[in-house]
């Protein structure tokens, strides 16, 4: 069985019925199941999730109270584990940051990849497959794979 983690955005439209995105990410994610992957998350996916499903619609948030997302960060954590912030993510991280030349808001996803490559995760699944850089050893999943 191997394992994938679930990027942010993935969460994001699995929890919000109303998205156009959330049907095709709910199939992913139930074919992904049935052919007996471990589905996980990060620390990171869930402090992201948090900050968009807590902010306010106009500003590309979804406009949840604290106690909602709670509820969604606990069925998450009950759903997929949490993969472990190992002392390697840091080595790992600057290792990519450098390599790719990765700068601003890139760097978020460089350590989600170390992340992963810290705790033996290969698979990700993601919506946005370009904000990886493709030469670290992922293989990036969307849900219409």
């Amino acid at each position: 069985m191997s394992a994938c983690l679930l990027d942010t955005n993935i969460l994001l439209y699995l929890a919000d019925p109303a998205s156009g995105n959330h049907a095709a990410t709910k199939a992913a994610v139930s074919r992904l199941l049935a052919a007996g992957d471990r589905l996980v998350v990060s620390a990171q996916v869930l402090f992201e999730f948090w900050s968009v499903a807590t902010r306010p619609i106009g500003v590309n948030g979804l406009g949840w109270s604290a106690a909602r997302a709670q509820a969604e960060v606990e069925t998450i954590r009950s759903r997929f584990p949490v993969l472990a912030e190992r002392p390697a993510v840091v080595d790992l991280w600057l290792a990519i940051v450098v390599a790719h030349d990765l700068k601003g808001k890139r760097i978020h996803d460089a350590h989600l990849l170390a992340t992963m490559q810290a705790n033996g995760v290969t698979r990700l699944l993601t919506n946005n497959s370009a904000d990886f850089p493709p030469e670290v050893g992922i293989s990036i999943l969307t849900p219409d794979d």
